[in-house]
């Protein structure tokens, strides 16, 4: 590029997400709190989902680091396991920000840490019901909710390509939700929407630091090329970009942000 066509080219917009309207579930604490904060900088207006009362206070604080900078948010209560909450949760979306662009589907957990003989129907069930079920509610909402031109963004785990033992039920749950949105993008790219998963690995939130072992970390760590395990941050980055318009071309894909962890 030469010294003109580089003086004239468009600069990438600090806010490239201004006008936008996001939603991002599971967003009182961790990775979900640090992409609401994220979308928030870059422009757009951020309702954070919380999943009951004990999440309340950190539902706050994030809605408080928001606004607190400038930026537009809003604190909403639904259980993603609840189809009836969750069609609220975006009608609640709607009402108060006019609309919806941008829909995260962060909310996830209720891991089950058993061998798959061990595992009971309930156990199987108790997993299943959000981070499989729930999302594929959360999806079909996302899609009809959304606006054309929009994005929707499935946080999963790298446990959906790495089948550590005792992680079948969670592992299992994950990847299925990997292959809704990747049958949804190509549904519903006639409307330019797309829909991509964005797969973390090991992330320094406080929920993994206080189940996971010392030995254990630095086991990854000594693993993955970077040598470090992942911050919040590292993953909201990527899901800002996926919601900007330059990412316009990357619909149906998983985005592994581990490191470089195989």
């Amino acid at each position: 590029m030469n010294d003109s066509s580089r003086a004239t080219a468009p600069r990438t917009p600090t806010t490239p997400l201004s006008g936008k309207v996001a939603l991002v579930t599971g967003a009182s604490r961790g990775i979900g709190a640090e992409i609401a904060r994220t979308l928030a900088r870059g422009g757009a207006a951020v309702v954070v989902n919380y999943r009951d009362d004990a999440d309340q206070e950190d539902a706050a604080t994030v809605v408080h680091d928001i606004e607190r900078t400038g930026g537009m948010a809003s604190a909403v209560l639904a259980d993603v396991r609840d189809p009836e909450a969750i069609a609220q949760l975006f009608d609640r979306t709607a009402a108060t920000f006019g609309g919806l662009d941008i829909a995260v589907l962060n909310a996830g957990g209720d891991a089950v840490v058993k061998s798959v003989i061990d595992t009971s129907e309930a156990d199987f069930d108790r997993v299943m019901a959000l981070n499989a079920r729930g999302q594929f509610v959360a999806l079909q909402l996302a899609a009809r909710n959304v606006r054309d031109g929009g994005r929707i963004v499935f946080i999963s785990s790298s446990t959906a390509c790495q089948p550590y033992p005792g992680t079948a039920s969670y592992s299992g749950a994950k990847t299925a939700t990997e292959v809704y949105v990747r049958v949804l993008a190509r549904e519903i790219a006639a409307r330019r929407i797309t829909a991509n998963v964005v797969s973390p690995g090991m992330t320094a939130t406080q929920t993994m630091m206080s189940q996971t072992t010392e030995a254990r970390r630095a086991t990854v760590i000594a693993a993955t090329p970077k040598g470090r395990i992942a911050m919040p941050v590292d993953i909201a980055d990527v899901v800002h970009f996926v919601a900007t318009d330059a990412a316009r071309g990357v619909t149906g894909q998983i985005l592994h942000v581990n490191g470089g962890l195989l």
